[in-house]
């Protein structure tokens, strides 16, 4: 499934922290959107992987609050937990 990334997807700096707080999104990187309008995050850490899946509709409604400004929202979020070695 391929991924977009909005043209001001990149400036995530400008919204990600400020939407979540820097612990939260710290612990999420955001991959891109799908053709459904949601965000896939990746996590290192099952448990905030875990997390992160409960509180999604929290999650979802805090970022689409940060990019109203931007014209924008998710539909979601889809949390990918990245493989343990």
């Amino acid at each position: 499934m391929a991924l977009s990334r909005p043209g001001w997807f990149p400036e995530r700096d400008a919204w990600w922290a400020e939407a979540l707080g820097t612990e939260v999104a710290g612990h999420l990187e955001p991959l891109g959107i799908d053709e459904e309008g949601r965000l896939h995050l990746r996590c290192a850490d099952p448990a905030w992987a875990r997390q992160t899946t409960v509180l999604s509709d929290v999650i979802t409604a805090r970022l689409n609050t940060a990019l109203a400004t931007r014209g924008s929202s998710f539909a979601g979020i889809v949390v990918t937990p990245t493989a343990q070695h």
